[in-house]
């Protein structure tokens, strides 16, 4: 299993939850594969890519075969394809790992350039799931089922925790991503503090940047259930932008906040 690379031209998704009701992933997933094996990208999905714990296997069936098509065309054009195990998706480890498209990581320390960069879905650092695993893994099923009859809630879900946070980040000295708990941040400080320039998170679905006291960067891939943010690595320059669809399934890109959060 693989912890440590060398790549100078990557990018990061995460938490595309393929196979869950409330997903519309698929198509612009195989579009981005594409992309990125047309202008030279290796990527990396960083956890949750399926969908276990809200699974709609009918939709899973109609999903995965198209999205393994495009990833056998895109390994097939000689690009790596990384998988980091998130929590949605953990006991899909040893399958992911037999079909023999990914390469399976825990987490992956990135060398890019000069720079030292490291790639962890983040959800060990997420306080109710670390302290409370069992009671966790129930509600995140039985939110599937308001998620199966009106998939807005979700997004509505998404603004009440960028709303709480700002009574959580007002205690906390420096930037912060919206709508996350102040442990990432914390998590983040800790992992720079050993030596990494950049720290990539996903799991709280909630996409941004943040800079951390010592000057290092931290940057949350977010969710593609209500947005397509993606990262770029290039030579060592992290940058936050988003996947923009066409019709002719060409693609244009975005920086701009408000593509950031997918409004």
């Amino acid at each position: 299993m693989i912890t440590e690379i060398r790549d100078q031209k990557l990018v990061v998704i995460s938490d595309l939850h393929l196979g869950n009701p409330f997903s519309k992933a698929k198509n612009p997933t195989v579009e981005f594969f594409h992309w990125a094996a047309r202008e030279g990208y290796d990527i990396v999905i960083n956890g949750d890519g399926f969908e276990i714990a809200q699974v709609s296997f009918s939709k899973i069936a109609r999903d995965v075969p198209e999205v393994f098509h495009a990833i056998k065309s895109f390994t097939g054009a000689g690009r790596n394809l990384y998988y980091v195990i998130g929590n949605h998706d953990i006991v899909l480890e040893n399958f992911l790992n037999d079909w023999g498209g990914f390469k399976m990581a825990p987490f992956l320390n990135v060398w890019s350039k000069d720079k030292r960069i490291r790639i962890e879905h983040g959800h060990l650092y997420d306080p109710f799931f670390a302290n409370h695993p069992e009671l966790y893994e129930i509600l995140t099923m039985l939110a599937g089922i308001p998620l199966a009859l009106n998939p807005s809630l979700y997004k509505l879900w998404i603004k009440f925790e960028k709303l709480k946070s700002r009574f959580f980040h007002k205690k906390v000295e420096g930037a912060s991503i919206p709508g996350e708990d102040p442990a990432f941040r914390e998590a983040a400080i800790e992992l720079s503090e050993r030596g990494f320039d950049a720290i990539i998170f996903g799991h709280t679905h909630h996409a941004g940047r943040a800079t951390l006291p010592n000057g290092c960067e931290y940057f949350n891939t977010g969710s593609w259930l209500i947005g397509t943010p993606y990262l770029e690595i290039a030579n060592g320059h992290c940058e936050l932008k988003y996947w923009e669809r066409r019709p002719n399934q060409s693609s244009r890109l975005s920086t701009t906040p408000n593509a950031l959060t997918g409004t």
